[in-house]
């Protein structure tokens, strides 16, 4: 299941050291703990709460997201009241590590705020 995963988690060109280490990363997680949390994905029902969020709320989302599509960061920005959504052009769901830089800078502008 993780093996290759970072294929579709970064969208910027990772080196195979780096996705060795990723892969490492995942199987040192419990096999059971892993395979409970994708169960509860079929089962999350994310968005009913969403309106209930009354907290300044920065919201990262890499547009080339294959994990958590796009879509969805907007659908949170448009329903958490005081959200900001800053999209990365270049980044799928590892926008920390795509975009380092810009991921950097922009939450510490939302914590400085």
């Amino acid at each position: 299941m993780l093996n290759g995963f970072g294929n579709i988690f970064f969208f910027q060109h990772i080196t195979a050291p780096f996705s060795h280490w990723f892969l490492n990363l995942g199987l040192k997680a419990a096999g059971w703990a892993t395979a409970a949390v994708a169960n509860t994905w079929l089962r999350e029902e994310l968005f009913s709460d969403l309106k209930a969020i009354d907290v300044p709320t920065l919201i990262l989302h890499g547009i080339h997201d294959r994990v958590v599509p796009f879509q969805l960061g907007e659908v949170q920005g448009q329903s958490i009241m005081n959200s900001r959504l800053i999209p990365f052009e270049y980044s799928g769901h590892g926008l920390f590590y795509d975009e380092k830089d810009k991921f950097n800078e922009e939450l510490t502008k939302f914590v400085e705020e």
